[in-house]
């Protein structure tokens, strides 16, 4: 027989995950298991006999170690024990939050998580008042993980991951575009310098959950939110997790609606220096760049059809605009 063809990305099966895997959790292998959601990683949703619900992330090979995943469900842990909102995981019947299966591309990671409460976050009723509450809980998730430690590294949301790592993804893809291409350079050039300026070595650092765009959270009837996916979190500036939002704010033209009532429910709830809340526009066209480099990065998995030509157009169009509000003095 010849060998396995090789694999880049595998689909679990529902079955499998139900006979196989949820036993471990202690969860009746009759459980209703459905494919939810791809993108980073896969999610599947879990439904038990009795109604209850739990999302189940199968992580990607070669998106993130399993120092990553250690780290990640050590941050989850972490707020669980100091009652903050967040879905946590929960652990196997041997002790282990995440679970290794044995894939087609090799070893994945299973980890299974609780449901957040409520429905998904919505701004259509009163923007402000929302916008206000995602502020004041986005500083009290700040405030919770001013002390977390954990033993296992991962990866930081420092200068190169937002200026020098996105450019060799996005490079093979300009090849033919040499203006393009040179135009992505300065603009992270100048970007780079910018931040370096501030000084970027005096700006608060701790753990961000990498994005805050404004939603990853449901709300509950009573208007509690639960925060959710913290994949593309890490230790870095704090000024990004609330540049993201801003950077969401743009791109829904929910600028005027949602800023303001953020940020000062941010700062009513939390101290931030000033040079912080400076850094938050450069690290809006830090989001901007880091946008294009995930999305070339993952093409392996996720296909090349949508990086085409409109795309690039877009993307650069509205790298040009930041460009313009918030790097050209």
């Amino acid at each position: 027989m010849k060998k396995l063809f090789a694999v880049s990305s595998s689909h679990l099966s529902c079955e499998a995950i139900a006979s196989e895997v949820l036993p471990h959790y202690g969860l009746n292998q009759h459980a209703k298991c459905e494919f939810y959601s791809g993108g980073f990683n896969h999610t599947y949703r879990v439904t038990m006999e009795d109604g209850s619900v739990y999302f189940l992330r199968a992580y990607r090979k070669n998106w993130r170690t399993l120092d990553d995943i250690h780290f990640e469900l050590d941050v989850l842990n972490h707020l669980h024990k100091k009652n903050f909102p967040a879905a946590h995981p929960l652990s196997t019947k041997e002790g282990s939050y995440f679970y290794p299966v044995n894939a087609p591309e090799g070893t994945r990671y299973i980890a299974l998580f609780t449901l957040a409460p409520g429905s998904e976050i919505s701004y259509k009723a009163n923007p402000e008042q929302v916008a206000r509450s995602y502020g004041q809980a986005v500083a009290k998730m700040h405030n919770t993980l001013d002390d977390f430690q954990s033993p296992y590294l991962r990866f930081q949301l420092d200068l190169d991951y937002f200026t020098r790592q996105p450019l060799k993804y996005i490079e093979p893809f300009l090849i033919d575009r040499p203006e393009d291409w040179n135009y992505i350079k300065h603009f992270a050039s100048e970007l780079r310098q910018r931040l370096l300026a501030l000084p970027a070595a005096k700006l608060e650092m701790g753990f961000c959950h990498g994005d805050l765009q404004g939603y990853h959270a449901n709300v509950s009837e009573e208007g509690n939110l639960t925060f959710y996916d913290f994949d593309c979190g890490g230790y870095g500036f704090r000024a990004f997790d609330l540049a993201v939002f801003l950077w969401c704010c743009r791109l829904e033209d929910a600028v005027t609606d949602r800023w303001d009532p953020f940020i000062n429910a941010y700062r009513e709830t939390r101290a931030i220096k000033e040079l912080d809340i400076q850094a938050v526009p450069l690290f809006v066209c830090a989001r901007y760049l880091w946008h294009i480099g995930v999305h070339t990065q993952n093409s392996t998995d996720w296909g090349v059809d949508f990086l085409n030509k409109d795309y690039f157009k877009d993307h650069l169009e509205r790298l040009r605009k930041a460009e313009k509000d918030y790097l050209v003095e």
